[in-house]
């Protein structure tokens, strides 16, 4: 079964191969790029997700991202961007399975919190870190604009560094650090205003 009419064993390197599916956005450069990966990507889903489904179902995510992403990202190491993406992908759908659990209520504030260098969400007056329960914090993180919400979800969800925030959104520099500062100032005034 040819996957997006793939072109198999074309020779191409993975640089020539997404060089040429973003000039031309022909799924069959994809195609051979998606079976070339097939097996490492299922495999590090498997690994991780402990579910033969549930890793075919992500195997498909990841192949539909990167052909979204591939389109407006520049990657310089396809096989360990692949691979970071698919561990990333892995770990939200196992936090999004226990969110549901006590143990994980703060899922989304506990990765803001182990990105941020000033502490915005914890509480120094308390021995014990303040945190808000995932669903107020989507509300938060809502009110954002569409800036800052996409700054926010690569720097803290996604564990992106600010150039690679940068490279992702076409911000300079400055703006991504100034679209996450703008974030986080707006997030805690949310959180402190509704006393969460």
């Amino acid at each position: 079964m040819a996957v997006f009419g793939s072109k198999i064993n074309s020779g191409l390197t993975d640089e020539e191969l997404i060089s040429k599916y973003r000039f031309s956005h022909d799924n069959s450069y994809l195609g051979e790029l998606f079976l070339r990966y097939l097996p490492i990507v299922f495999g590090v889903a498997l690994g991780v997700l402990k579910n033969q489904k549930e890793a075919e179902d992500l195997t498909m995510t990841v192949f539909h991202k990167i052909a979204s992403d591939l389109k407006r990202v520049e990657v310089r190491d396809f096989s360990l961007w692949l691979y970071q993406l698919t561990k990333n992908l892995c770990n939200m759908e196992v936090k999004k399975k226990n969110a549901g659990t006590n143990d994980s209520k703060n899922i989304l504030i506990d990765e803001l919190a182990s990105r941020d260098e000033n502490n915005l969400f914890i509480n120094a007056g308390e021995d014990k870190e303040t945190k808000i329960d995932a669903n107020n914090l989507r509300l938060a993180i809502n009110t954002l604009n569409e800036n800052q919400k996409v700054c926010i979800d690569l720097f803290y969800m996604q564990n992106k560094s600010y150039q690679e925030v940068a490279e992702a959104t076409g911000f300079s520099l400055n703006q991504v650090k100034t679209n996450i500062q703008n974030g986080k100032r707006l997030l805690k005034t949310y959180i402190e205003n509704r006393g969460l």
